[in-house]
């Protein structure tokens, strides 16, 4: 069959021939238990090999690799990558890679490992059936494109649970998780040492399609980087049962026959990685391995102090592992996995067992850190790095929500993962993946609240928060094509939106979770027969700041024609929310015509989209924040949470109260005296202390404290505003996509202020400070003001 193909690259064969199915270069391949299987039922576990010889070693050796689901491939023994980049049946991700340097004279072995976990797969997994891909570039290696002549054996070392863990149940129900499911990996029915030359069980490889049946993957190069892969410590041992005192990982354990041990970890942050337990001995003994992000007290909720790891239970996702009793034996879930705190329970039968090591491969997007920010406030320096390890934690091959509950690319979240990864890092490849996936989930004209995902979920004020977020794109990314490509989709949305429209001019209810924050009142709004309590004002708000920035990109990238409409049909629901939604008595906007509640939100978007009048912003805002304890909002008015309070922080700025913005980060000096390391989901009780929306800080001390932003759409030019509040001193840098933007500003005793700019070449803009003007030029710009 090789030979064929190879005359057909050749252009010896007809090509009648060639095109044949049978002659495809590389071919999906797969075990004949999973050949043909329906999508999303069969769990399996699959490894694939191919010898080759070679008489010289190329100086490149570009190959094609996929998979349905997750692949990690070896060469010669050595883990050279891992994947496929989740991505839905329309965009399928393929790596393209080159080889050449893992390989050596003579005798080769390529080998993968691939997994699908079927209908016990974490929420973000789309599949079509088990299978696995690879095509050589060069004619010359064409024995390497998978095909029959590929050796294939079933993996009886792993089995997967039920997606939701056993601590769902423990908590009463009340704890959502959609990651990857809970793992047993098995000795006995591992082949070690598979990846070079080992067993005897293998069998061809055969075709994953029938000969007529069409691929159901529509395979794209997947433009993302590879994820790091970097070896961490174990954490250390802050408590012990039933063995006395334990210093492991430090140094290995013996544990006695016929015991029940429990050893608990502290890695001393949140972090995502690979755990890896190498064990001796210990026939018939079995690990519970439990990862939590902080112990839960008496009443299943965390303890306030996270740093407090000796008290409570530990109660999470739970890998068990199962030792033969041979020397060595390494335990390692195939999905990673995020934890600060990890609990392993050993119960050892009639063999002593012993811990040799634990220690984890961290994993997450390669993120490199550019960004920084310093001040003469030692609490602003921790909160704007935690923030930052937070994005770093949710941020992989999607961003996620949270990295530890669901794994899922959400638009809320994303849309500020991406402006923080903008600022400190100036990477915004997983950006244009995210507003790529968000385009390919539209559904009836609207895109979904998250995705990938195997789940349909339509969240309609997330779409409109999407339109958002290609427009911080726009203006602080340099090239514009990923937002043009997506104007189809951003269209569709906003007519999906006109469609419910009603008479008076609000938008009244839609289909689908109407979430606006984690709020009574505000996460989901009832059904109602009542017109005046059907029209919501906050998603009308929302809605019409859609529409504004639609129009921002129409004009500057589509149809000028469409960003006129848009920009109507703003004034227009301007009016209309004015007329319906202020109360006079309060001085502040309802969150729907008939009055009966009233929040941060509505105001702050009346704010932020000019539909207050600016004269009078500050007096909204001086009523919805509780004097001397912002954030929080007097009685009667819905406070924002953490997510939502990006926004408070936007309408700020906005009104002209930038100044004031360091006052709204009470609750997260809060949470450093909680010792958090990431950043939770909402108040507490919190289901997850790892949820990136509530890492706007590390953004906004860049560009409303130190004052650093785009003048012009691309970040073609630098406007730098510093609000500096209480600070006198502050040092910070900014990741531009042209380099590095750096500031220094010195806040003297007598009102002035000397202010050090560098800025990289190529970029122009201008500093201001109190009401004051200065142009600023490529390199160093020195001012005493």
């Amino acid at each position: 069959m090789r030979q064929i193909r190879i005359l057909c690259r050749l252009a010896v064969l007809p090509l009648a021939v060639c095109s044949l199915p049978a002659m495809a270069e590389g071919q999906w391949i797969s075990h004949r238990n999973h050949a043909g299987e329906v999508a999303g039922l069969a769990v399996a576990s699959l490894q694939f090999r191919q010898t080759f010889t070679l008489a010289e070693v190329p100086a490149s050796l570009p190959v094609k690799v996929s998979a349905d689901n997750r692949y990690v491939l070896y060469i010669n023994g050595n883990r050279v990558d891992a994947g496929p980049s989740r991505g839905d049946l329309a965009h399928w991700r393929f790596r393209r890679l080159d080889i050449a340097r893992f390989l050596r004279l003579g005798e080769n072995t390529i080998a993968a490992q691939v997994w699908n976990d079927g209908a016990a797969a974490g929420l973000s997994q789309i599949s079509a059936r088990t299978g696995f891909w690879l095509e050589a570039a060069d004619p010359a290696f064409v024995m390497l494109d998978s095909d029959g002549d590929w050796q294939v054996r079933l993996d009886r070392g792993r089995t997967v649970s039920p997606a939701q863990p056993g601590f769902d149940r423990q908590l009463g129900g009340g704890a959502y998780f959609a990651s990857p499911p809970p793992e047993t990996i098995n000795a006995a029915g591992a082949l070690s040492g598979w990846q070079v030359d080992a067993g005897t069980d293998w069998e061809a490889a055969v075709p994953a399609l029938g000969a007529a049946e069409q691929a159901p993957w529509t395979l794209v190069e997947d433009r993302l980087p590879q994820m790091r892969y970097s070896p961490m410590d174990g954490g250390r041992s802050i408590r012990a049962w039933g063995i006395g005192e334990a210093r492991f990982p430090e140094q290995l354990l013996r544990i006695p026959s016929n015991s029940d041990v429990q050893v608990r970890l502290d890695m001393g942050a949140m972090r995502a990685a690979y755990p890896r337990l190498v064990t001796s001995g210990g026939a018939g003994s079995r690990i519970r391995l439990t990862y939590a992000e902080a112990p839960y007290g008496e009443n299943l909720e965390r303890l306030p102090d996270r740093g407090d790891g000796r008290s409570g239970w530990i109660l999470g996702l739970t890998d068990i592992f199962l030792p033969a009793g041979g020397e060595g034996e390494v335990f390692a879930p195939y999905w990673w996995r995020a934890w600060r705190y990890a609990e392993l329970r050993i119960q050892t039968g009639d063999q002593p067992l012993t811990l040799e090591s634990f220690d984890r491969m961290a994993t997450g997007y390669p993120f490199e850190t550019r960004g920084s920010f310093t001040s003469d406030d030692a609490q602003l320096t921790p909160l704007w790095q935690i923030g930052w390890d937070t994005v770093q934690l949710d941020g992989h091959e999607t961003y996620m929500d949270t990295a530890y509950w669901e794994q899922l690319q959400y638009i809320g979240d994303t849309r500020i993962q991406a402006l923080v990864s903008f600022a400190v890092s100036g990477d915004g490849r997983l950006a244009e993946q995210a507003l790529d996936a968000f385009a390919a989930s539209e559904h009836d004209g609207l895109v979904q609240s998250r995705f990938p995902a195997n789940q349909f979920q339509s969240i309609p004020p997330f779409a409109l928060l999407w339109v958002g977020m290609a427009h911080d794109y726009w203006r602080y990314q340099p090239d514009p094509a990923p937002v043009v490509r997506i104007l189809p989709q951003i269209r569709n949305s906003l007519a999906w939106y006109s469609r419910y429209v009603s008479a008076d001019g609000l938008v009244g209810t839609t289909p689908g979770w109407e979430f606006i924050d984690w709020r009574d009142g505000i996460s989901n709004f009832p059904e109602t027969t009542n017109p005046s309590e059907t029209e919501r004002c906050i998603i009308s708000l929302m809605y019409l700041g859609a529409l504004q920035q639609a129009a921002d990109l129409e004009q500057a990238l589509g149809d000028p024609a469409l960003a006129a409409d848009y920009r109507a049909r703003a004034i227009a629901l301007a009016s209309v929310i004015n007329a319906l939604c202020w109360s006079p008595e309060r001085g502040i906007y309802a969150d729907q015509p008939a009055m009966t509640s009233f929040s941060q939100h509505a105001n702050v978007l009346a704010i932020l989209y000019d539909v207050a009048p600016r004269d009078q912003q500050q007096a909204i805002l001086g009523r919805i924040l509780r004097e001397g304890s912002w954030p929080d909002a007097p009685d009667g008015i819905i406070p924002a949470t953490y997510y939502f309070d990006f926004y408070l922080a936007r309408a700020l700025e906005h009104s002209g109260m930038g100044n004031s913005y360091l006052q709204i980060l009470a609750p997260w000096r809060q949470m450093l005296a909680q010792n958090f390391t990431t950043w939770p989901e909402s108040p507490d009780p919190s289901r997850s202390d790892s949820h990136a929306w509530s890492a706007h800080p590390t953004f906004d001390l860049l560009t409303i404290v130190a004052g650093i932003k785009p003048a012009t759409p691309g970040f073609a030019t630098v406007l730098i505003e510093p609000r500096l509040g209480t600070l006198n001193e502050l040092k910070a840098t900014y990741a531009h996509p042209a380099g590095d933007i750096t500031v220094e500003y010195d806040l003297r005793a007598d009102g002035g202020l000397a202010a050090s700019i560098h800025i990289p070449e190529g970029l122009s803009g201008e500093f201001r400070w109190r009401g004051a003007t200065y142009p600023l030029s490529p390199g160093l710009n020195r001012l005493q003001i």
